[in-house]
């Protein structure tokens, strides 16, 4: 896994695999020293990682975008969080080179993550079997399944969360990208109000079955080779808070900044200044990581802001049912702004875009009425598609009757109707390969 990965990354961007493979060395050689559990050598090590980081996403943004190496902000997480368990004893004992290296470059995760932690790395099935010195069961063993038949059926279910992650990416976020073009097209400033609705949702549709789609995907290659199932998306648009909906939307970047930023500063134990103070890094650093451009910074704090109104104002000072209430409408309206927000680096057609969207600044809602209702022709059941999927239940569903076998006719029609539609595409890639 570990040459096939290196490979993987070097198709993908050779230039900057002796990036990885030199921070891949640098952090297995500082992995030992963690054991001492002395806070410098952690320090230096989180901070070599991070100036890292900071350097190629600086060089990425304001020079040339080809030279930030590709998923350079998802390996130095893993790399983060590895020296941090091993410095708190997570991780009992330094693991060979191998297997860290493996770690940090398995190919599934390396370009848009799971950020998987390395105490999953270890439940590997396979890992395991050589670690504990299992012997390989007989194929005529009565009381356990051979190897070869556990084998096929990791296959099986991982390649059914490919199927559905591959669907989600081709047939529904990579046709709803034509429609927030098409909004681009005409130009902010000529859209109607409805229009940039519209293309709000659309949007928000877009990048949640692209980046969910990815994470089925990556996740279910990951089932396929004996590692778990890594949940990246725990249905966030079912969520009645925005704070919710961040610990569900990317779940492993979420709980990552949970654990190695939030509550080494002190969390919500040092009084209501400090936590407010927390949060506040937290969302300052989470807008960085997206992007140096303002409008990532500006999301960031548009989120803080409202986590920090939805934790003291609403859900402290309002019956629970009215707060879950005003909690389910920030989900369902404040959070397709912010991705408005996430989408348009440039500050004067953000603006643009938010008096479309809020005509009460002397710009009407007279301009192209025709435009909503025309692009709702084209793009009806692909809305309707996503609305449905957004819907928690649906997808636990298919997730429970996944073995069934009307479900298997259907992911076998699903796969070959998405490589059809991947084969005919321009191509478009995964919209987190920016980060």
């Amino acid at each position: 896994m570990l040459i096939g990965s290196l490979v993987f990354y070097g198709v993908g961007d050779l230039r900057m695999l002796p990036v990885l493979v030199g921070a891949v060395v640098v952090n297995y050689l500082f992995a030992g020293t963690m054991t001492l559990h002395k806070k410098g050598l952690l320090f230096f090590i989180v901070a070599i990682d991070a100036l890292m980081l900071a350097e190629f996403k600086f060089l990425g943004h304001v020079v040339d975008s080809s030279l930030m190496p590709i998923g350079i902000s998802f390996f130095t997480f893993k790399m983060i969080a590895f020296q941090a368990d091993l410095y708190n004893g997570q991780i009992k004992e330094k693991p060979t080179f191998r297997d860290t290296a493996a770690y940090f470059c398995m190919f599934p995760q390396v370009v848009s993550g799971p950020i998987m932690r390395y105490s999953d790395y270890e439940k590997n099935e396979l890992l395991q079997e050589e670690l504990e010195g299992v012997e390989m069961l007989s194929l005529d063993d009565k009381e356990e399944k051979s190897p070869f038949i556990k084998t096929l059926e990791r296959l099986e279910d991982g390649f059914s969360y490919f199927a559905v992650g591959l669907g989600m990416k081709v047939l529904i976020a990579d046709h709803l990208a034509m429609l927030w073009k098409e909004v681009g097209t005409i130009g902010y400033e000529s859209i109607s109000t409805m229009l940039a609705w519209l293309g709000a949702y659309a949007y928000t549709m877009e990048l949640f079955f692209d980046f969910w789609g990815y994470s089925l995907m990556a996740a279910g290659i990951g089932v396929m080779i004996g590692f778990p199932f890594i949940v990246n998306f725990d249905h966030p648009y079912g969520s009645f808070s925005i704070s919710e909906f961040y610990r569900r939307w990317h779940a492993t970047l979420g709980s990552w900044f949970r654990d190695y930023v939030y509550i080494p500063l002190g969390g919500s134990r040092k009084g209501t200044f400090r936590t407010i103070l927390n949060l506040f890094v937290v969302w300052i650093i989470t807008g960085i990581w997206h992007g140096t451009t303002a409008n990532f910074i500006l999301w960031g704090m548009i989120l803080f802001l409202v986590i920090v109104i939805e934790k003291y104002l609403v859900f402290a000072k309002l019956p629970k049912f009215l707060g879950k209430v005003i909690g389910k409408i920030n989900v369902l309206v404040i959070i397709p702004l912010t991705w408005v927000i996430f989408a348009i680096s440039d500050f004067n057609l953000l603006i643009t875009y938010f008096k479309r969207l809020f005509p009460f600044f002397g710009e009407g809602t007279s301009v192209n009425q025709g435009d909503f209702m025309k692009n709702v022709s084209i793009y009806w059941y692909l809305l309707a598609v996503g609305f449905i999927l957004m819907i928690p239940a649906v997808y636990k569903f298919w997730d429970a009757h996944r073995k069934h076998p009307l479900s298997k006719i259907f992911l076998f029609i699903l796969f070959w109707v998405s490589v059809y539609s991947l084969s005919n595409a321009a191509g478009n890639p995964f919209m987190y390969f920016s980060f």
